[in-house]
C-alpha cells in the first residue's frame, strides 16, 4: 500500500489526534478546551482587527514609523496567539466543569468522542480561516487565494471550508444538549 501525503490525510490525522487527546483528558477537560477555543477565537479576531486598523491605511500609526504588516505575518500572529490563548485558558483560567448527573459509561464515552470530533472541527476551521486571512464565517473563505488551490485538491478540505458555520456551531450545540441531558 502506497501512502501519499495529501490534505485529506492531514485532516484525518488532525481529527484522530484531537479525538484521541480528548479521550485521554476526559469529557470535563475537553469542555474546558472548547470554552477556551471560543474565547480565543473572539480574542484573536479582535486583536487581528485592531492590528489591521493600526496598519491598514497609509497614514496609520505603524506605517508612519515604517512598520508594515502583511497577510502572512498577520496570519502567523493569529495562529500563534490562538494556540497560546487556548493553552493558557485551559490550564490557568480556573474553569471548573461539573455535571449534576453523569450518564452511564457508554453514553459518556460517546459524548467524549463527540466533544473531540466537534473540537477538532472548530480548531481546524478556525485555523483555516486565519490562514485565508478572511473574517470569521466569511462565505468567501473557499475562494481565498491561499485556500482555493487546496479546496480544489481535497474533498475533505472542501467539506471543512464550505461548512465552516457547522464547525463553529457544533461544539456549542453539543454543550447545550449535554447540559440539558445531564441536568437532574
Amino acid at each position: 500500500m502506497s501512502l501519499t501525503l495529501s490534505w485529506d490525510l492531514f485532516i484525518i490525522v488532525f481529527f484522530a489526534i484531537v479525538v484521541t487527546y480528548t479521550f485521554i483528558i476526559g469529557k470535563k477537560e475537553s469542555v474546558k478546551i472548547m470554552l477556551s477555543s471560543y474565547i480565543a477565537i473572539v480574542a484573536v479576531q479582535g486583536f487581528g482587527n485592531l492590528l489591521q486598523r493600526l496598519t491598514g491605511s497609509a497614514d496609520s500609526m505603524l506605517s508612519v514609523v515604517g512598520v508594515t504588516i502583511d497577510l502572512t505575518i498577520l496570519s502567523t500572529t493569529k495562529l500563534v496567539l490562538f494556540i497560546a490563548i487556548i493553552v493558557f485558558l485551559a490550564v490557568r483560567a480556573g474553569f471548573d466543569v461539573k455535571y449534576d448527573r453523569e450518564p452511564n459509561q457508554m453514553i459518556s464515552l460517546a459524548i467524549t468522542g463527540l466533544f473531540g470530533f466537534a473540537t477538532a472541527g472548530l480548531l481546524l476551521s478556525t485555523l483555516l480561516t486565519y490562514i485565508a486571512g478572511v473574517p470569521l464565517l466569511d462565505a468567501t473563505v473557499a475562494t481565498a487565494s491561499t485556500l482555493a488551490p487546496i479546496v480544489q485538491q481535497s474533498e475533505l478540505m472542501k467539506l471543512m471550508v464550505v461548512n465552516q458555520d457547522l464547525w463553529f456551531s457544533l461544539p456549542a450545540v453539543l454543550l447545550i444538549g449535554v447540559g440539558m441531558m445531564t441536568k437532574a
